[in-house]
């Protein structure tokens, strides 16, 4: 099995801080949400308590979802405070998304994800193999 990192954002945690709390470091579960009335591809992701905590980036989303249906291993690292960088996105939690898959689907993923308009605001780590230990 192979990984891929990808750094990212956690949307609309504004929605759901005053029943949920995430702490740098903590990993959050990803899992479609097949009931969303907003985005039919969209990925919730839940703390450790397993309470929702925010979504996928649209933009991300239906990549995302297709990665979850075909393979399911999806999670997200918390790596820093929530923050309003504005633009109507609200509050959001910057992540590092761990995609587990084989290679070559990650290295279809990560050429689609660079084709896309805001690519330049996601930063994408190589794909490694996973050393088991």
């Amino acid at each position: 099995m192979f990984e891929m990192y990808i750094e990212a954002t956690v949307r609309g945690y504004h929605a759901y801080l005053d029943d949920a709390s995430v702490r740098i470091g903590e990993i959050l579960a990803c899992e479609m949400e097949l009931d969303n009335s907003h985005d039919k591809y969209a990925v919730a992701i839940k703390n450790q308590d397993g309470n929702l905590v925010g979504h996928v980036p649209k933009e991300l989303s239906r990549l995302f979802h297709k990665f979850l249906d075909d393979f399911g291993e999806l999670e997200a690292e918390c790596i820093g405070n929530r923050l309003n960088a504005g633009k109507g996105k609200g509050v959001e939690i910057p992540v590092d998304y761990r995609l587990v898959g084989n290679d070559v689907y990650l290295g279809k993923l990560k050429r689609k994800l660079s084709k896309k308009d805001f690519a330049d605001d996601i930063n994408m780590s190589k794909i490694q193999r996973i050393i088991e230990s």
